[in-house]
């Protein structure tokens, strides 16, 4: 009722048919967490909160997509855009809801995914990540902190024939951003938790914290059958304690340098394990993020930490046949048996670039890096409905791709050979959507009154 009243449809061929299609799974989508919004505030702001999420579809612009005078002219009609604007002011500044709401949505959501997928006997795996939002012309907005800049990093990198670029890190202001996708090995991912917090200021939190404080709101909801991926930033002491201390399964990728201990008691380098032993196997696998195919060599045995004698661990090292590319030290705390075992660890592994995907597509796509907010948790709220218009994006793909390669298709259609072979459908996806809803809706809005 808060998006149907607001909205009418005008039928241009299957347009209409496809605009009512979308609306009608926006409304799935969101009905419970309105029903939870409704009971405490007022039903205005329920309105404005599901038709903020249909205008962040519609306005597709990385440099303004969530200024909120941008988005005003999408809530309300374009001839009263500060009216919608001040409508979307008012849903931010609520002290009657807080981001948390959208954050165990998000939750409860994963939570019955994670026990459909275990009900078919699926590993459930959670990848784990950091990010950063670079806000570089920024300096009196709340929560800014120093983070480091991946812009500048690519945008000073060598190339021949230019000048030598600077060779310190550059920072600049921004927040940091900690996310969670939920996936199995054949299928598409789902949006578990995003978090932005700093380490300046009233707001000041690190990094540990931050990590336990997502892993008990995970755990308390999620716990059996789940498979915890992670990089090597994760790769530390503190982390092997928390996931032993509540029996959870992980798979960590660690550092070379880190030591461990063998069979054999003997204390060793990480890098040192596999110097000189034959591989177990070999196999062509493909590097789906440089779309190359590399023979790679496999290797595993039994580590132990030397802080957690007791607990057995499996050191498990890809390497490069060709040595394109350095060894990857994987450590798990699951029992590695046989061949398959191990490659399964490894192809686990290798689906967390999906999370690397989410960030550059929150960050070009959603235009997360945008908001012009002066107040943290004005902020906090507004980035908290762009995680719920990325994960229903998401859910399109997975529970309706039939529907979604229609609209693709018909309504974002590309031509060219790299892009008939580049499986990037969620750009174009919300391109299509975007193209639809502001062909066939059409604002209820009076008409401005007549000049005397």
């Amino acid at each position: 009722m808060y998006i149907r009243d607001k909205y009418r449809f005008t039928i241009v061929n299957n347009s209409g048919r496809l605009g009512n299609f979308y609306i009608s799974k926006i409304e799935q989508y969101l009905s419970s967490l309105l029903v939870v919004l409704d009971n405490q505030l007022d039903k205005r702001l329920v309105r404005t909160f599901a038709e903020l999420f249909i205008s962040i579809v519609r306005f597709r612009n990385r440099s303004f997509g969530l200024l909120l005078s941008e988005l005003g002219g999408f809530v309300a009609h374009a001839t009263r855009a500060p009216s919608g604007t001040k409508r979307i002011s008012n849903l931010l500044r609520s002290s009657k809801w807080t981001h948390n709401i959208v954050e165990q949505y998000l939750l409860s959501r994963a939570q019955e995914r994670s026990d459909a997928l275990r009900l078919k006997g699926k590993q459930v795996l959670f990848l784990w990540d950091d990010s950063v939002l670079e806000k570089p012309e920024s300096w009196l907005v709340a929560g800014l902190c120093p983070v480091g800049s991946s812009k500048s990093k690519r945008l000073t990198r060598i190339k021949s024939g230019y000048y030598r670029p600077p060779s310190e890190r550059v920072c600049v202001p921004g927040f940091e951003w900690s996310s969670v996708l939920m996936t199995t090995l054949d299928t598409i991912p789902a949006l578990v938790m995003m978090r932005w917090w700093t380490t300046r200021g009233k707001e000041k939190t690190d990094r540990k914290s931050v990590f336990i404080q997502m892993l008990k709101s995970i755990c308390n909801i999620l716990k059996d059958n789940v498979l915890h991926i992670l990089d090597r930033g994760f790769a530390s002491e503190w982390v092997l304690e928390r996931f032993f201390r509540i029996e959870q399964k992980f798979l960590i990728r660690w550092v070379k340098s880190h030591l461990l201990l063998g069979k054999d008691g003997c204390s060793k380098r990480v890098s040192r394990f596999f110097g000189s032993k034959d591989a177990k196997e070999s196999r062509l696998i493909i590097d789906a993020p440089r779309n190359k195919f590399r023979r790679v060599k496999l290797f595993y045995t039994t580590v132990y930490h030397p802080d957690f004698p007791d607990k057995e661990l499996t050191l498990i090292t890809c390497k490069s046949a060709t040595n394109s590319f350095g060894p990857v030290h994987l450590l798990t705390n699951q029992t590695v048996r046989t061949n398959r075992d191990a490659w399964k660890m490894v192809f686990s592994y290798m689906r967390r670039w999906l999370i690397e995907q989410t960030f550059r597509y929150n960050k070009s796509e959603l235009a997360l890096e945008s908001p012009r907010l002066w107040y943290w948790e004005n902020r906090l709220k507004l980035m908290a409905i762009v995680s719920l218009v990325y994960d229903f994006l998401l859910q399109i793909l997975r529970n309706w791709s039939s529907m979604a390669w229609i609209t693709v298709n018909t309504w974002c259609p590309r031509t060219g050979k790299k892009l008939a072979n580049v499986h990037i459908p969620l750009y174009r996806l919300r391109s299509a959507i975007q193209a639809i809803l502001n062909e066939v809706i059409t604002l209820k809005a009076e008409p401005p009154p007549a000049s005397t």
